[in-house]
């Protein structure tokens, strides 16, 4: 029996949660277990009207570039507390494993902010892969296969 698999595909505004198993032929096929979403990152515009816009339409404001810092600021944050509800999901899915990989994908800059979380919650025996591709259109199909997911486990990973 092969080890268990959790594929965990994130950007700053969604993540998905699979569960690897062993279909036929030896492939493992995914199988999604949640989909979150980053609501906060999300709301802009007519969708959070108490949220401010990307532009600075005062002219009298000022340079952006100060408010531009505190919205990347903002973002950070954002997206810092979605990666720790997304390792929170991820503890949960994979509660009990005495081995098994945890594989995150995402893009770099997303993978950062889910690499020290996922760390620290994940325990000792899990193995933790990262690959730094932006995957979250994909299917579960085609997730699968660019993860070459074989019997044996993930294809890639650090």
């Amino acid at each position: 029996m092969t080890d268990p698999c959790c594929v965990v595909v994130a950007d700053s505004a969604r993540a998905r949660l699979f569960l690897a198993d062993t279909a036929g032929g030896g492939k493992r096929r995914l199988t999604e277990q949640a989909d979150l979403t980053n609501a906060d990152y999300r709301a802009r515009g007519t969708e959070a009207p108490q949220m401010k816009t990307e532009r600075n339409t005062n002219r009298e404001a000022g340079p952006m570039h100060p408010q531009f810092e505190k919205r990347a600021q903002h973002r950070l944050e954002l997206e810092h507390r979605f990666a720790r509800e997304i390792a929170h999901r991820a503890v949960a899915l994979v509660q009990g494993w005495r081995s098994g990989t945890v594989m995150l994908v995402a893009p770099p800059h997303m993978l950062g902010q889910l690499r020290e979380v996922m760390r620290n919650a994940l325990p000792r025996q899990l193995t933790l892969k990262e690959l730094a591709c932006e995957y979250m259109g994909l299917t579960a199909d085609e997730l699968a296969n660019q993860l070459e997911l074989q019997a044996g486990g993930p294809g890639r990973g650090t």
